[in-house]
């Protein structure tokens, strides 16, 4: 597996796992961790789609 595909997978899982805690945060009703995990989460995922598409220019 390339170092590209390997991040692309590790953003991906942080994002699934980012997702999943701010869904159980609205379950439970704190408004608050689900803001910080969605702001989060999609910050890491602009990042890691960004470094994905533009990695030949990076590196």
């Amino acid at each position: 597996m390339e170092t590209r595909h390997a991040v692309l997978a590790l953003v991906a899982l942080v994002t699934v796992v980012m997702t999943a805690r701010a869904i159980v945060a609205g379950l439970s009703g704190d408004i608050g961790t689900v803001g910080r995990q969605v702001g989060v989460g999609g910050i890491v995922f602009a990042f890691g789609a960004a470094l994905y598409r533009n990695w030949d220019a990076v590196g």
